[in-house]
C-alpha cells in the first residue's frame, strides 16, 4: 500500500511532462551550408529560386547551394524588404537608404537615399511603373523609369507626424497616416476611417494586413507588450478579439494562404480562421523560434526564416512529430494502448505512457532498468506487458499498479490467442504458451526451444502462426505443428498480419510480403510486382490494406485491387522507422527519438517538378560554357552534365532520368541526390542528351536536352576516305604505269645492250679489220717473201711466227672486252717490228713502261692503242723521208687509278699529212676507235679519255705528233 502510494506521488509529479507536437521540418543552419543565421525576409521567384535576406547580404538558393549578391556602393550587409516588380525583378533596401534590384549576378543602386532618410528603413511597394517608399515622415512615387520623384504630401494635405504599415491588396494600397487609414487607388488618395482607432502614440508597431478581401489592423503596444486587432469596414474601425495565445508575442508578419491567417511571431508561428466573425487557432508551433517570414513555394513547401536559428522547410503539416520525446535515450518499441494512446519502451529501460491528443507523458517506474524487449497491451485484461532483457512485469493501465513476474522475460513478441486468457510467447530460445490470471502469468506449454521472433493467432480459423529462425510455422487446435514452404522451401519470415479478406501476410528476409490462405500461399508482393525491396521489416494490416515498411520506405498495398497506393508522405519524413502502429484516422512510426504521426486522411502532395537547369557542362575535365549545342573534335569526348531544379524536394519526391539518343533508347534512372551523368570515350556521332525529372507519383515530368555531335576523325571523314582512295588509285596507277615503263626500259635496255654489243662487235671487227688491212698484210707477206728468196729462211721463219703469232692474238682479242696491258704491249711489239718490214727499217720506235710494274695486273679494254700507233705510222711517219721515230709510254698516274698512254711520233704533222692525201677522209681505224670509245664509256663512271696534240717546233712548223690516252685501270 506504501509503496502504491508512492507511486501515485511520483506519477502525480510527473504528469505534466509535455511534448510539443511540430511538423516534421528540414532545419537549414550553417552546418548545411547556410551563410546565415539571421533571417529578415524571404521570397520565392517565377523560376523556382528561393531568396533571403539576412545580416549578411542578399542570397539565392537553388535547392543546392548558395550564391551572393552585392554591390561595391552598398553600405553595410544587412537587407529588407524583399520584393518583386513587373519584370519580375528582385529588389531589397537597407537601413542606409539604398534601393538595390537584381540584375545578372549582382545588385544594382537604383536608388541613393541617404541624406533624406537619414538611416530609417522603410517600407515600399510597387504600384504599376512606380515606386511608393513609406517612412515615418516620407512618402514618395518614383518613376523606375525615369527616376523621376513626386511628393504625395501634397496630396493629403495635412501635417504628417508619422507613416505607417504600407498594405496592397486587391490593385489598393492601404497605409496608415497619423491615426487615420488611407488608401491609395490610381493616382487618388483618400481616407478611409471615419474616427482615429489609437492613441496618439508614435512608439506603437502597426501593421495592415487582409483576410479573405477584407482590411485589418493590428497594433503592438510596446510599452505594454501588448497585442490588438481592429476590423476595417465601412470608413468604421472596430476592435476585435483574437486568441489568448497571441497575448503578448509580438507579430513580425502576417499573410494569407489557403484560406488560412499565418502569423509570424517572435514565439513561433501560428495559422489562424475564422468562425463567423471569431479568429481560432487551427495551428501553432515552433514556441521556441522567433518566426521572421513565412511563404509557401510551388511544391506547397513552407519556408521559414528565423532570427538566430536559420531556415526551417515544412514539406507537409500533416506529418507531424513528438520531438524528443525521450533524452539521452533511443526508442525501442511501441504499442498501442487505444486510438489516443501509445506506450513507448526504450533501449535504456524506460517506459512512458504517451496521451497522443496533447502530448502528455508519463512514466512507468521500473527496477532495475534494462532494455525493453516488447510492450503488449491486453485490451481485457488493460494490462500492459512488459519485457525486458532479464525481466518482465504486468501493468495495470486504470489503476497504475504494476508487479513484477518473471515468466516472459527476454521476449521478441507476446500476442493474445483470441478472447482467451492464453498468450503465445516468442523469445529467443523458446515458444511457450502462456497462461494470464489473477494478474499473473504462468507457463502452460512448450512449443519449441529454437528462436522465435513472431507469433498471429488467426481468430477465423482457429490456428496459430509463429515465424522462428529457420521456418515459418500453423498450429492447429490440439498444437499440431505444419511447417509452410513457398515454392519448395521453407519461409524465412519475421513480420505477421491478418487483412480483412482472411488472408494472412508474412514480411520475409529476401522475398517481399507473402500471403497465405486456405492452406496455400496465394500471393507474392515483391519487386517485380512494385515493392521497393524484398526486404521486409515491418507490416501492419489496415482493413484492406497492408503497410510494408522496407529498407527502402513506406508503402501501401490494397490487397482488393492488387495494386500500390499512391504515397501520402516521402519517406525522408520519417526517417528510419523502428516500429509502427496504424489506427483508425493516423499512422504512427516511431524512429529513434521521435513519434512521428501522419494522418491517413490527408491529401496526396506530391511536388511538381519545375524547369531543370544545367549547371555545368565538362568537357575532358574541363569545364565549358553552357550550350544548347556542342560541336566537339573525335578526342573531346568525356563530357560531364551537372544539374538541378530549383527549390527544395524531399529524398524520394524527384527522380532524374536520362538517355542518349543516339546511343541508346531506354531511359535510365538515376539514384537518389545524384545530379550529374558523366560519359566517357562516346564515339564520334551526333547525339541527343536528353534529362528529364519525374516527382514521386510519376505523373509530372519536366525535359531538357542538349545536342551533342562528336565529329569523326579526319581519317574518318569521306572526303579523307576519297583522298586515300585516290591516292591509293594514284599509286597503284603510278606503280604499274612504272612497272610498264621498268619494262619498256628493260627493253629497251636490252636493245640497247644488243645494239650496243654489236654495234661494239663491228667495232672490234672494223677495229680487226684496220689491224690486219691488206696493206699490212700485203706488206708483211711481200717482206717474208722476199727473205725466203734471198734464201734467208731463218728470218723468214721468224717473222713468219710473229706474223701468225700477231694474228692469232688479234682473233684471240677480238672475242674478250679487255685484256692484261702486257698482252697489248707484246702485240704492239710485233705489230711494229712487222711494220719495220714495211719501212724496210726507216723508222725506230720505242715503248716506255715499268717493267717492274704490275703490268700483267692492269687490264684495258682491247684493241684500243694499237688504231693509234698505226695512224702514226700511216699519216705521221709515211710522209717523212728518214729520221722516222715512235715513242709509246705507258705509265700509271700517281695518286690515281689511271693509266696513261702516250704516243708520240716525229712525222709530218696532221696537217701536212691530209695535205698530203689525195682526197680528204678521215682515218677510217681512228673513226671506227672514236666510235667504239663513245660505246665504251656509256654508263661509266670513269671515263676514257683521248687527246691529240700538234708538235710545233720554235717557227711553229709541225715536228710531229702526240696522242695521249687516259685509262681507268681495271685490276684483274
Amino acid at each position: 500500500m506504501k509503496t502504491k502510494f508512492l507511486y501515485s506521488i511520483f506519477l502525480l509529479a510527473m504528469v505534466n511532462v509535455l511534448f510539443a507536437q511540430n511538423p516534421v521540418t528540414l532545419k537549414l543552419t550553417e552546418k548545411e551550408g547556410l551563410p546565415d543565421v539571421e533571417f529578415y525576409d524571404i521570397t520565392e521567384d517565377s523560376e523556382g529560386f528561393i531568396w533571403l535576406a539576412a545580416d549578411k547580404g542578399l542570397f539565392r538558393f537553388d535547392g543546392t547551394s548558395y550564391q551572393p549578391f552585392t554591390n561595391p556602393e552598398k553600405r553595410g550587409l544587412s537587407v529588407f524588404n524583399l520584393k518583386i516588380d513587373r519584370q519580375n525583378r528582385i529588389w531589397c533596401n537597407n537601413i542606409s537608404g539604398q534601393f538595390f534590384y537584381v540584375k545578372g549576378n549582382r545588385l544594382e543602386l537604383f536608388l541613393d537615399l541617404k541624406e533624406e532618410l537619414k538611416g530609417e528603413l522603410v517600407d515600399f511597394i510597387f504600384n504599376n511603373d512606380k515606386l511608393l517608399l513609406f517612412g515615418a515622415a516620407t512618402l514618395l512615387e518614383i518613376d523606375l523609369k525615369t527616376k523621376q520623384r513626386n511628393n504625395l504630401w501634397k496630396k493629403i494635405k495635412l501635417p504628417i507626424k508619422t507613416i505607417r504599415a504600407p498594405y496592397q491588396m486587391n490593385g489598393k494600397i492601404y497605409f496608415a497616416l497619423n491615426n487615420d487609414v488611407y488608401c491609395i487607388t490610381g493616382s487618388k488618395i483618400e481616407k478611409i476611417t471615419s474616427q482615429p482607432f489609437i492613441s496618439d502614440n508614435t512608439t506603437n508597431v502597426l501593421k495592415l494586413f487582409g483576410y479573405k478581401n477584407e482590411l485589418y489592423l493590428y497594433e503592438y503596444q510596446v510599452n505594454l507588450n501588448k497585442n490588438r486587432f481592429f476590423s476595417i469596414k465601412d470608413r468604421q474601425i472596430h476592435e476585435i478579439t483574437f486568441p489568448k495565445y497571441l497575448e503578448g508575442n509580438k507579430v513580425i508578419t502576417i499573410t494569407e494562404d489557403n484560406g488560412l491567417l499565418w502569423f509570424c511571431t517572435q514565439k513561433g508561428v501560428l495559422s489562424l480562421k475564422r468562425h463567423n466573425t471569431v479568429f481560432e487557432i487551427n495551428d501553432a508551433f515552433f514556441e521556441n523560434d522567433f518566426i521572421t517570414k513565412k511563404i509557401i513555394d510551388k511544391n506547397k513547401n513552407i519556408w521559414l526564416t528565423t532570427i538566430n536559428n536559420g531556415v526551417f522547410i515544412i514539406p507537409d503539416l500533416q506529418v507531424r512529430t513528438f520531438e524528443n520525446v525521450i533524452s539521452n535515450n533511443a526508442i525501442a518499441v511501441i504499442e498501442k494502448i487505444s486510438e489516443d494512446k501509445i506506450a513507448i519502451g526504450t533501449l535504456k529501460g524506460d517506459v512512458l505512457i504517451m496521451d497522443l491528443k496533447n502530448g502528455n507523458c508519463y512514466p512507468i517506474p521500473l527496477h532495475p532498468k534494462n532494455k525493453i524487449a516488447s510492450l503488449t497491451y491486453l485490451q481485457q485484461q488493460h494490462t500492459l506487458l512488459i519485457s525486458t532483457d532479464n525481466f518482465s512485469y504486468c501493468y495495470d493501465v486504470n489503476n497504475g499498479t504494476l508487479k513484477q513476474v518473471n515468466t516472459f522475460f527476454n521476449a521478441k513478441d507476446i500476442c493474445q490467442i483470441g478472447k482467451t486468457d492464453q498468450l503465445l510467447f516468442c523469445g529467443f530460445g523458446r515458444a511457450n504458451i502462456l497462461e494470464f490470471k489473477n494478474n499473473d502469468i504462468t507457463v502452460s506449454a512448450l512449443l519449441s526451444e529454437k528462436r522465435a521472433y513472431r507469433s498471429f493467432y488467426d481468430e477465423t480459423n482457429k490456428k496459430a502462426y509463429i515465424t522462428y529462425v529457420d521456418n515459418v510455422v500453423q498450429y492447429d487446435q490440439k498444437w499440431n505443428s505444419t511447417i509452410l514452404n513457398y515454392k519448395g522451401r521453407s519461409v524465412i519470415a519475421k513480420e505477421i498480419c491478418k487483412t480483412s479478406n482472411d488472408v494472412v501476410w508474412f514480411g520475409t528476409y529476401n522475398e517481399g510480403a507473402l500471403g497465405f490462405k486456405n492452406g496455400k500461399f496465394i500471393k507474392n508482393i515483391d519487386v517485380p510486382n512494385g515493392l521497393s525491396s524484398n526486404v521486409v521489416q515491418q507490416i501492419k494490416s489496415d482493413g484492406d490494406d497492408l503497410w510494408i515498411v522496407t529498407d527502402k520506405g513506406v508503402q501501401v498495398f490494397n490487397t482488393l485491387t492488387n495494386q500500390f497506393k499512391p504515397s501520402l508522405f516521402n519517406n525522408t519524413l520519417i526517417g528510419n522507422s523502428k516500429d509502427l502502429i496504424v489506427n483508425k484516422n493516423q499512422v504512427l512510426f516511431a524512429t529513434q527519438e521521435d513519434i512521428v504521426l501522419i494522418d491517413k486522411n490527408k491529401k496526396q502532395h506530391t511536388p511538381l517538378p519545375n524547369k531543370i537547369y544545367i549547371q555545368s557542362v565538362t568537357i575532358n575535365e574541363k569545364d565549358t560554357l553552357v550550350q544548347q549545342k556542342y560541336s566537339l573534335p573525335y578526342y573531346k569526348n568525356r563530357i560531364k552534365f551537372t544539374f538541378h531544379i530549383n527549390g527544395y524536394y524531399p529524398k524520394g519526391d524527384l527522380q532524374y532520368e536520362y538517355r542518349l539518343s543516339g546511343l541508346t533508347n531506354n531511359w535510365i534512372l538515376l539514384d537518389d541526390n545524384v545530379n550529374l551523368v558523366n560519359f566517357n570515350s562516346l564515339p564520334s556521332g551526333e547525339y541527343i542528351f536528353q534529362l528529364r525529372a519525374k516527382n514521386r507519383a510519376g505523373n509530372h515530368y519536366v525535359t531538357t536536352e542538349i545536342a551533342v555531335q562528336i565529329n569523326r576523325p579526319y581519317w574518318k571523314k569521306w572526303w579523307f576516305i576519297a583522298l586515300l582512295i585516290s591516292i591509293a588509285f594514284g599509286i597503284i596507277i603510278v606503280f604499274y604505269r612504272n612497272k610498264l615503263a621498268i619494262k619498256e626500259k628493260e627493253k629497251e635496255l636490252a636493245l640497247e645492250k644488243v645494239t650496243f654489243e654489236s654495234e661494239l662487235a663491228m667495232l672490234k671487227l672494223e677495229n680487226l679489220k684496220s689491224q690486219m688491212n691488206p696493206h699490212f698484210i700485203f706488206n708483211a707477206l711481200n717482206s717474208i717473201q722476199e727473205y725466203i728468196v734471198l734464201n734467208q729462211k731463218h728470218l723468214a721463219s721468224s717473222y713468219l711466227a710473229k706474223f701468225a703469232d700477231l694474228i692469232r692474238a688479234y682473233l684471240d682479242h677480238s672475242s674478250k672486252g679487255t685484256i692484261p696491258l702486257k698482252e697489248e704491249i707484246d702485240c704492239l711489239n710485233i705489230y711494229l717490228e712487222l711494220e719495220q718490214l714495211r719501212f724496210e727499217e726507216k723508222f725506230s720506235y720505242k715503248i716506255n713502261y715499268d717493267e717492274n710494274s704490275a703490268v700483267s695486273d692492269i687490264k684495258i679494254p682491247t684493241m684500243l692503242i694499237q688504231p693509234y700507233v698505226e695512224n702514226a705510222l700511216k699519216h705521221g711517219l709515211f710522209h717523212k723521208k728518214e729520221n722516222r721515230q715512235l715513242s709509246i709510254t705507258f705509265e700509271k698516274m700517281e695518286n690515281k687509278a689511271i693509266l696513261k698512254c702516250t704516243i708520240q711520233d716525229n712525222g709530218v704533222g696532221r696537217k701536212k699529212a691530209s695535205e698530203l692525201r689525195a682526197y680528204k677522209h678521215k682515218s677510217f681505224a681512228t673513226e671506227a676507235n672514236q666510235d667504239r670509245l663513245n660505246l665504251l664509256n656509256h654508263d661509266r663512271k670513269e671515263k676514257i679519255g683521248v687527246t691529240i696534240e700538234d708538235l710545233l717546233d720554235s717557227n711553229n712548223e709541225p715536228i710531229g705528233t702526240k696522242v695521249t690516252v687516259l685509262i681507268p685501270i681495271l685490276n684483274l
